[in-house]
């Protein structure tokens, strides 16, 4: 359906399966004892991307809906679904605009998941049409496990090639007003927890340009003809920096937790 979803993430669903940086098991493992999901239990899992938050969560469920409004990351999901050979998820196109139309459709869920894809959302309408969606005793959760590799000479990179306003696609991305947690307590989801994880994770250089690709600011279908310059500037500019080739990112996932 898509009612607002153009391109942003057109051309990034390979990169986005190999270079985003994986939710941790202790992600999952604190989700699945707060709502004591079991084998009777349906998640949605919304704005699923290539499927980092619905594949690991399959296990503790009956079903999984992975619903994204990128037909070619779903089909990048269903490739890695079937190489660890889930069968309890079902994949879905559409956005948080496509909710209401689809509610009746799509059914109740114990718990519904938001993995790093809340900014792009009309975050108030679509919590009020999840709580309609959600199970007595259910919830949401919205998690963020950070998009990019966090290295202060990229975003220089990314402007000297593409500008200062970032880029979303074919248009440009508008940062939200109101901090998730300001929205969250004023929806009629409540008992909101705040929960996170510290973490360090090395990467290269070939990991850092993947997941760069993965984004809907430095995609390839954004930098067009640009992409091997661009390439070839980020890679010197990085070894510059540190010709070893690695780099080190302290990290946060966090996560804020509510309940029907």
């Amino acid at each position: 359906m898509n009612k607002s979803y153009t391109d942003a993430f057109k051309g990034t669903a390979w990169y986005y399966a190999r270079y985003r940086a994986n939710y941790p098991d202790i992600f999952f493992e604190m989700v699945k004892d707060k709502f004591e999901l079991d084998r009777n239990d349906r998640v949605l899992d919304l704005g699923c991307g290539t499927g980092q938050i619905a594949i690991p969560i399959s296990r503790f469920v009956k079903e999984v809906v992975a619903m994204d409004p990128e037909p070619e990351m779903l089909a990048e999901g269903k490739i890695f679904a079937k190489k660890y050979k889930i069968k309890n998820i079902k994949w879905v196109e559409g956005g948080s605009e496509d909710l209401a139309d689809m509610s009746t459709e799509l059914g109740k869920f114990k718990l519904i998941v938001i993995g790093t894809a809340f900014h792009w959302m009309d975050r108030e309408k679509t919590l009020d049409i999840l709580y309609d969606m959600t199970e007595d005793g259910g919830g949401i959760v919205v998690v963020d496990r950070g998009n990019l590799f966090k290295e202060p000479v990229i975003d220089k990179v990314i402007k000297k090639w593409l500008g200062q306003e970032r880029r979303a696609g074919s248009g440009f991305y508008k940062q939200p007003l109101r901090r998730y947690e300001e929205v969250i307590s004023e929806s009629r989801f409540k008992k909101i927890e705040f929960w996170e994880h510290e973490l360090s994770i090395v990467n290269d250089i070939d990991w850092i340009v993947g997941n760069i690709y993965s984004s809907s600011m430095a995609n390839p279908n954004v930098l067009g003809d640009r992409r091997e310059k661009f390439e070839k500037d980020l890679r010197e500019t990085l070894l510059k920096q540190n010709p070893s080739g690695k780099f080190t990112s302290n990290d946060k996932v966090t996560a804020i937790i509510a309940w029907r």
